[in-house]
């Protein structure tokens, strides 16, 4: 199952661990992760989607990772125009950034 035809996050995770472009077609194309997800949930398939997407299920013992050695990082990036830099919310959102990034480095090893 996938988001879209072209296979975003299937594509990326196979040329980072294999090599090479993923020789698959998706069986049920859904525009929509969230909804993937609720197929999933449902018993109607399987995916690759963001961990944060999938946390509460997870904890909810209704979704399974398997492989999770073969995780592939994301690189997010904040971006805003320099002369915006003191912008009080531009300031207030990287000082929540900071403080998740901070407690997720203490509860992740890696």
């Amino acid at each position: 199952m996938s988001y879209g035809l072209e296979l975003p996050i299937i594509r990326r995770f196979w040329r980072q661990h294999f090599k090479k472009r993923p020789e698959i077609q998706p069986h049920h194309v859904i525009p929509n992760l969230q909804t993937v997800l609720k197929a999933i949930r449902h018993h109607m398939g399987i995916s690759l989607l963001p961990r944060y997407l999938i946390q509460e299920a997870i904890r909810e013992k209704k979704v399974k990772i398997e492989l999770e050695h073969l995780a592939v990082k994301n690189q997010i990036f904040l971006a805003y125009k320099l002369k915006h830099h003191d912008h009080p919310t531009i300031q207030k959102t990287i000082r929540s950034l900071k403080k998740k990034m901070l407690r997720h480095n203490d509860m992740n090893p890696f």
